[in-house]
């Protein structure tokens, strides 16, 4: 599963299923799709309509989280009217949805209908969209269990094997009447086409998914039309099989050959007088043209499915359908290596020059050359205040002892500054690269509540650089592909176990690619890791010295990584790792300070 959070998830209900999407790793080991966070409102209230686009081979839907706030129990769901909940053993109430409503089917509906105009207008044929509700909150159950209304309309709770069981329908639904696969260029063109801010998944990942490879949008309506044919092509042979009626041809009368004679001598003489043997003017008015029978029908096509034509799609240059989501197309070239046909200015496989610069790059202009020094010039010293006698000597050597006193005088005072600090740095221990101002966001003391959870923020630090703040392969990757920023934080809470505690880290790499790159690393096991505080001996009321059997949790948006690992403060905590796990995937939305400009 491979979740794109472009920008900042807003919503808690948002974090806590991508938080759940990106546990489930990338791949097709659990479930091979793509979800893009698209949220999309209407009306001057700016009412969530939908969050998110699914993309399974099959086809696509429509995402909408609801958040089931102050409520508990198990929710009915139903294709019309307003859902209900109810605790256990208590009476059956109105579901009360964050943001309004009591069913999200209405607006889900509208954002399907957006979805498809949108990618139609773009050249593209969505086919049949399903529409997805997943309830984030204390929901204990579903009425029906499958969560499936009928016509499209499904709903999951935040577990794995909801999820999953809605994701297989949703891909069911769509697949009806569906000749053609989604490919690689028709989830990037269909993702560029809905608005995705920032880079579009790469043709690895989404092959990776289990989208077949095409460089080609083939999601176009005069394409799909063939692929209607192959599906039913055991009835057009059928059709085929069976020769065509020939049209009935009306018995003309015979001319006479007197008529004939004089209509052939007609012609001769008129392309003699013309002087262009080769080209028979028109007959003259009241004589009789020699033809043959009436001319034959024109063969059916051998797969048509229907009796009128399909009009053909206008020919262009194939790599007009090709997709550029990450930048301007390269001029054309025929390396087809005479093949032609269909495979003419083909993209290659594999580039044999690097691809160009990012549209966005900058060229910077060579600095100018420095200008010279202007040379030093000794002031004049007018006769009168010479002294002949020595007297300048005495002066130079005062003025040498004077300075040298001033020498003494700052470095003592450098030394005094810089003692209380073994690295020099004079921040009380911040470490190298860290930033000298107070960083902007959340201050030490801050609460903030997760799921029900207060977790209070004991200690953060922000550094311009993850070199010596990391540990294992993690390290060895820095240093060779350093991060532009860190910012890290810790966190204490109490649960029901004992009190716990929380490291976040986030991390800022250059791009989106080395980004993932550092999330797939993390997220091995044995790999090393982003050093938490506590490993470099922050400590705060109550803290322990490490972190003892953590649990970790990590999540990608755009080029940040955010790494979160917990534990117990006491190694001996009567807690379950089911607990820890938990807050190790909320606190994916807890805060840090603002990262370092770039």
């Amino acid at each position: 599963m491979l979740a794109l959070t472009p920008v900042p998830l807003q919503t808690a209900g948002e974090r806590a299923l991508f938080a759940e999407l990106a546990r489930w790793d990338t791949g097709g080991s659990v479930r091979a799709a793509v979800v893009a966070s698209l949220p999309l409102a209407d009306g001057p209230l700016n009412r969530r309509l939908s969050d998110a686009v699914l993309f399974v081979p099959e086809g696509l839907a429509v995402v909408r989280i609801v958040e089931v706030v102050r409520q508990s129990g198990v929710v009915t769901v139903l294709p019309e009217g307003a859902w209900s909940i109810a605790a256990e053993g208590g009476p059956s109430q109105v579901l009360q949805l964050a943001g309004g409503g009591s069913t999200p089917l209405d607006g889900l509906m509208r954002a399907g209908m957006d979805v498809a105009v949108r990618l139609r207008q773009a050249g593209m044929e969505p086919g049949r969209i399903a529409r997805l509700t997943v309830l984030v909150g204390n929901v204990t159950g579903l009425v029906p269990e499958d969560g499936d209304l009928g016509e499209g309309d499904l709903v999951a709770r935040l577990e794995p094997r909801s999820l999953l069981l809605a994701i297989a329908r949703a891909s069911r639904y769509a697949a009806v009447d569906n000749p053609r696969l989604w490919a690689t260029a028709d989830v990037r063109a269909a993702l560029e086409a809905l608005s995705l801010p920032g880079r579009g998944p790469s043709v690895e990942e989404l092959n990776g998914e289990g989208f077949p490879y095409s460089p080609y949008v083939l999601r176009r309506p005069g394409l799909l039309t063939p692929a209607n044919m192959a599906a039913n092509a055991e009835s057009a042979r059928e059709a085929a099989a069976v020769p065509a009626a020939a049209p009935e041809v009306a018995v003309r009368e015979q001319p006479a050959p007197e008529q004939i004679a004089q209509a052939v001598a007609a012609s001769v003489a008129s392309a003699r007088s013309a002087g262009s043997p080769g080209e028979a003017p028109a007959a003259p008015a009241g004589d009789v043209t020699v033809t043959d029978a009436a001319p034959a029908a024109a063969p059916a096509p051998l797969h048509s499915p229907a009796p009128e034509p399909v009009s053909p799609a206008p020919v262009t240059h194939p790599r007009q359908d090709t997709v550029h989501i990450d930048g301007p197309p390269a001029p054309p070239t025929n390396d087809s290596g005479g093949i032609g046909g269909l495979f003419a200015n083909a993209e290659p496989l594999y580039a044999s020059s690097p691809p160009p610069a990012a549209a966005g790059t900058s060229v910077f202009s060579a600095p100018p050359a420095p200008r010279p020094m202007p040379p030093i010039r000794r002031p004049s010293v007018p006769d009168e205040d010479r002294d002949d006698e020595g007297g300048g000597g005495r002066r130079t050597v005062l003025l040498a002892a004077v300075a040298l006193l001033l020498a003494v005088a700052i470095g003592v005072v450098a030394w005094s500054l810089l003692r209380g600090t073994p690295d020099g740095s004079g921040t009380g221990g911040a470490g190298t690269g860290a930033t000298e101002t107070t960083p902007a966001g959340p201050e030490v003391g801050a609460v903030q509540e997760v799921a029900g959870v207060a977790y209070r923020l004991e200690a953060v630090q922000v550094d311009d650089t993850c070199v010596g703040h990391s540990y294992g392969d993690t390290a060895d990757f820095f240093a060779t592909t350093n991060c532009t920023g860190v910012s890290r934080a810790l966190y204490s809470a109490e649960l029901d176990g004992g009190p716990v505690v929380v490291s976040v880290s986030r991390v800022q790499m250059a791009d989106p690619a080395t980004a993932r790159q550092l999330q797939a690393l993390t997220d091995r096991n044995g790999s090393g890791n982003i050093s938490d505080l506590l490993r470099e001996g922050v400590r705060y009321t109550g803290s322990p010295d490490e972190l003892s059997d953590a649990e970790y949790a990590s999540a990608l948006n755009g080029s940040t990584v955010t790494i979160v690992e917990s534990a117990w403060v006491a190694a001996d905590s009567a807690g379950v790792d089911a607990d820890i796990d938990l807050v190790a995937t909320n606190g994916l939305a807890l805060e840090t300070p603002d990262l370092p400009a770039d």
